[in-house]
């Protein structure tokens, strides 16, 4: 959807409001999906000479954990303002890129925020212990074998240290 902030700023008489349902399941997201709807809500407001854009986002994101691999579910909630004046309407170094008509792409928008808010590094549980280097199953395991600590043999000498 695109916001006609020119219009906003040319016959402004009470903050608009509009409400979004995006579907962003086929868009090409770092690590992760967003397999459901995105719900997100843009408050424009103008206050003298600046238009305040309010933008609450929330998204679903499915993944999997950086350390246990297992399939996991979180939820995020964005929220950001944006300042804009009407001469970064034609500005191409303005913060946020907007057509040559003065119209703001929301769902390109929801898209960056949510790449933006969400973490390179996805767990399933901040405490997750990951895998068991020897039998390969989520910690804790009931794996009964021992191992040396040492990956290289040469350097169990210092294994007698710690005992």
């Amino acid at each position: 959807m695109l916001l006609d902030l020119k219009r906003i700023f040319g016959a402004y008489d009470a903050p608009v409001t509009h409400h979004l349902s995006l579907d962003l399941s086929g868009a090409d997201f770092p690590g992760y999906t967003v397999p459901g709807p995105v719900s997100a809500q843009i408050t424009a407001t103008l206050c003298g000479r600046v238009l305040e854009l309010a933008l609450q986002i929330e998204a679903d994101i499915a993944f999997e954990c950086a350390r246990c691999l297992a399939e996991s579910e979180r939820h995020f909630s964005i929220e950001r303002v944006y300042s804009v004046r009407e001469a970064d309407l034609s500005d191409a170094d303005a913060e946020l890129s907007f057509t040559p008509d003065g119209k703001l792409d929301l769902e390109e928008l929801a898209y960056t925020e949510i790449v933006l808010e969400v973490p390179s590094v996805l767990l399933c549980d901040e405490n997750c212990a990951g895998l068991c280097p020897v039998c390969g199953s989520r910690k804790p395991c009931s794996c009964r074998h021992e191992t040396s600590g040492f990956a290289d043999e040469r350097l169990s000498v210092l294994k007698q240290l710690l005992e």
